[in-house]
């Protein structure tokens, strides 16, 4: 089985490669790189090879969104036998930002490690391209934030200075039904509809995120009675004949 890699474009990437058997490696013979033609005009990715300690670890860096590159990595074992490796690099832009400017609180690539690159290309991959449709799946993504913002808004400040992993899961399960535009699965389906139910709960402070809460209005938190006392009449006569 091929490992698959995630890689923004403009990082550096450093990856152990797995032989066979887990083989310790004695010499590197080569490194190749080829690109799977989704994208035209791709930039180039390096692959650069080192080895310590009978590891081959891979520097990786540059090439093009949405383009996926094969790396194959030749050496030679302590017995001398050439052995081959295999890696698919998938180059994904993972950063987003909701339409006011605000940080996406899933990663592209933490929704893709979650649910797959498979289902994630299948329920995105609009025109056969093969590569995920970012603008589809970045819509997903902007409209379950916004309906978690809406629940915990009242509860807690926003935005928030550290996202709970409990609200990635939520926003994660929520958009990913929305990426079936006919219905999502029995199982798919669930797990939103528990997401929701989270949030729900949130709102009505049964469950907590466990970061500080918004400061809410004395009024709005206080348990005191409010009480009313007669008082004395500025006019003990009524006004009588005014």
């Amino acid at each position: 089985m091929i490992a698959t890699i995630l890689k923004q474009p403009g990082e550096t990437l450093r990856s152990a490669v797995a032989f066979s058997g887990n083989a310790s490696i004695a010499a590197i013979r080569a490194v190749t790189v080829t690109a799977r033609g989704l994208v035209p005009g791709a930039a180039a990715l390096g692959a650069n090879a080192t080895l310590s300690g009978g590891i081959v670890t891979l520097a990786l860096s540059g090439g093009s969104d949405g383009e996926r590159y094969a790396v194959a990595v030749r050496g030679d074992d302590a017995q001398g036998q050439t052995l081959e490796s295999e890696v698919e690099v998938v180059l994904i832009e993972s950063n987003w930002a909701t339409p006011d400017g605000g940080a996406g609180w899933l990663s592209i690539a933490a929704f893709v490690k979650r649910f797959t690159l498979d289902e994630v290309v299948r329920m995105t991959d609009t025109d056969g391209s093969g590569r995920i449709d970012r603008d589809l799946l970045i819509g997903a993504l902007v409209d379950a934030q916004a309906i978690a913002e809406a629940h915990i808004a009242s509860r807690y400040t926003l935005p928030l200075a550290t996202v709970p992993r409990i609200l990635e899961m939520a926003v994660g399960d929520i958009a990913r039904t929305r990426l079936y535009p006919r219905g999502a699965p029995e199982g798919i389906a669930d797990q939103a509809k528990a997401a929701m139910a989270l949030l729900v709960r949130i709102q009505k402070g049964e469950a907590t995120l466990g970061v500080p809460a918004a400061a809410l209005p004395a009024e709005a938190v206080s348990d005191a009675p409010i009480l009313i006392a007669p008082g004395r009449r500025a006019y003990s006569d009524w006004l009588k004949d005014y």
